[in-house]
């Protein structure tokens, strides 16, 4: 499991769009990713992450 968060929502989305940048496709393929932010962000960041092959769980801070 890998767990992203932050106390700003806008500094976490941007730094999971930078790190799916680096990632190959399905490069988190198996993997649960737990996304802690605010519910504004969550299309943005499932839309990013869905290259990688992760399973994503977004919980609303």
């Amino acid at each position: 499991m890998l767990i992203l968060g932050g106390p700003n929502a806008k500094q976490t989305t941007t730094f999971i769009v930078g790190l799916s940048k680096q990632l190959k496709a399905d490069a988190l393929k198996g993997i649960v990713v737990l996304v802690v932010s605010e519910t504004s962000e969550q299309t943005t960041v499932s839309t990013t992450l869905k290259p990688s092959g992760a399973t994503m769980r977004f919980v609303a801070m």
